[in-house]
């Protein structure tokens, strides 16, 4: 049986979302950190320089990025909108994983169905973070690798991004529990990667719906407006 989970746009996700984000975008640390052991450890085993040390770098600056967003969030409240390619935007975020992700014996396809450039009025920080965590969610449910498809495609004003997996799938009860803060069932997680996603894309005016079917994948769904209008 497939099980389907909503997440909208509300005030009182809004108000809460504020609240959270300062710990969770700390949580968001550890996606590059983890991206830089490897790469570390890569270099360790004898890799081409230029393979290794300019991850580490983008990985390095990602990590500042994320760190003075914690540090504006404290003052105030407010996303660093600006226009992006979607598709690059995406692309890069998975680039920036692909020893982690070789790693970990999972291949990643991104596909676009858009006319033209895929711009879209994003955080990119905040969003790339979004991905990096719906990504780290499907790797975690294939221990023995597998596969990730990203979608993106235009409709009317809004742009729609499908990320499916080959994992393991959720039961009803975890996925209705899914973006609740401090909820995971990873010995090692601490429930904050959902929320921080439900979080962002709620800022962002948009909506995001889960789909799982138990031994089978998930599918994760989110349609964002492509020209962002603030409060």
């Amino acid at each position: 049986m497939e099980f389907e989970s909503s997440i909208k746009t509300s005030g009182q996700q809004d108000s809460f979302g504020i609240e959270l984000m300062a710990s969770t975008l700390a949580h968001e640390i550890r996606n590059p950190l983890q991206i830089l052991r490897l790469q570390v450890e890569s270099a360790m085993r004898g890799a081409a320089p230029n393979n290794t040390i300019y991850p580490i770098l983008k990985s390095l600056e990602r990590i500042e990025k994320v760190v003075d967003k914690v540090q504006r969030l404290s003052q105030k409240h407010d996303l660093q909108i600006e226009t992006h390619n979607l598709q690059e935007v995406i692309e890069e975020t998975v680039a920036s994983a692909r020893i982690w992700l070789q790693a970990a014996g999972i291949e990643v396809k991104i596909k676009a169905f858009w006319e033209g450039l895929a711009l879209i009025q994003i955080d990119r920080e905040l969003f790339q973070q979004v991905i990096l965590n719906l990504v780290k969610n499907s790797v975690q449910s294939m221990p023995q690798g597998g596969s990730i498809e990203i979608e993106i495609s235009e409709c009317e004003d809004a742009a729609e991004i499908n990320i499916s997996d080959t994992g393991a799938g959720m039961t009803s009860e975890v996925l209705a529990a899914y973006g609740t803060p401090f909820f995971t069932t990873h010995s090692e997680g601490n429930g904050l990667g959902s929320s921080f996603c439900k979080t962002i894309v709620t800022m962002h005016r948009g909506i995001l719906r889960v789909s799982s079917l138990e031994g089978k994948g998930t599918n994760v769904y989110i349609r964002l407006p492509k020209f962002f209008e603030g409060n």
